[in-house]
């Protein structure tokens, strides 16, 4: 068992997200389909020219505009929301390490003191679910403009469609087929010196005697995330200068597996250990980051 006596321990620890969203190049991505946006504008005026209401000309206006929209709204709902999301949790996690006494979790693990086996655990969505998505968008997309921009006939506009899946999908097998010898992630690996969890795409392990924070929240919304559920929960480790997360999947959805392969039984029990062995190695509570108040005037 480790002592953590970190009450006079300045506490700042970088999160990965916000590093993440607060690059520069991810503001630059955020302007160009900011702009791109706003040419939906005028695609609804040209519905009214003088020259009088033309369908066929309205359809691939409204095709080619809402595409830029599209793909606007989905980065708002993956990038700005989970961004302000994080920042809040910033705030909420230094008021608990101050205090936290006040914002013990309802569930507090036994303190377990074997490490958990397996020692690592990946969590990975099925290729098949991966792909799904974009082969389909990528055939709607190709079939409709092939219809309203080349006057194509249906049969041809079908074969285009399938034609671009299929040349998607080849590209995507040659993508897993260079990585197959990469580490599996997102991942909890446990061993007798440390933890790491590489979520964030960080591997290197925290040593238990400089963990001064033990933490769970629901997280931000991930409706339509293939990678997780929404019944899934983080929790988080932390150094007075690092972070490190990862989440549990209460519900493994269908497109989910884990490896080494275990069952929903043998996965939820193994998680019971981990927690009860990082309870065992660092002595800390576990605290409800939902439970923390958002300050007024920082939100």
């Amino acid at each position: 068992m480790v002592d953590n006596n970190f009450r006079d321990t300045t506490f700042v620890p970088e999160d990965p997200q916000l590093v993440t969203y607060s690059s520069s190049n991810f503001k630059v991505v955020i302007i160009m389909y900011a702009v791109g946006s706003f040419f939906y504008l005028p695609a609804l005026f040209a519905l009214f020219l003088p020259g009088g209401f033309q369908l066929i000309y309205a359809l691939r206006l409204i095709t080619l505009f809402s595409i830029p929209l599209l793909n606007f709204l989905t980065l708002l709902y993956s990038s700005y929301l989970p961004s302000r999301y994080w920042r809040r949790l910033q705030q909420k996690r230094q008021l608990a390490f101050e205090q936290s006494e006040n914002y013990l979790a309802s569930y507090q693990p036994a303190a377990f003191s074997e490490p958990p086996r397996p020692g690592r655990v990946a969590i990975i969505t099925k290729k098949s679910a991966i792909s799904l998505l974009p082969l389909s968008y990528s055939f709607i997309l190709m079939t409709v403009m092939c219809l309203l921009f080349f006057n194509t006939s249906l049969p041809m506009a079908l074969l285009i469609g399938v034609i671009t899946a299929a040349l998607l999908c080849i590209a995507v097998l040659v993508t897993v087929y260079v990585q197959r010898n990469k580490p599996k992630w997102p991942y909890v690996e446990v061993s007798e010196g440390g933890i790491a969890a590489a979520m964030d795409k960080i591997r290197e392990p925290l040593l238990w005697q400089n963990i001064y924070f033990f933490a769970t929240y629901k997280g931000p919304p991930t409706h339509f995330a293939l990678s997780t559920s929404k019944h899934a929960r983080y929790y988080e480790l932390a150094s007075p200068q690092r972070i490190i997360r990862w989440r549990y999947q209460p519900r493994l959805a269908p497109q989910m597996t884990t490896r080494p392969e275990l069952d929903q039984q043998a996965y939820d029990r193994w998680h019971q250990q981990l927690l009860g062995y990082i309870r065992e190695r660092t002595s800390l509570p576990l605290v409800d980051l939902d439970r923390v108040p958002v300050q007024a005037g920082k939100k």
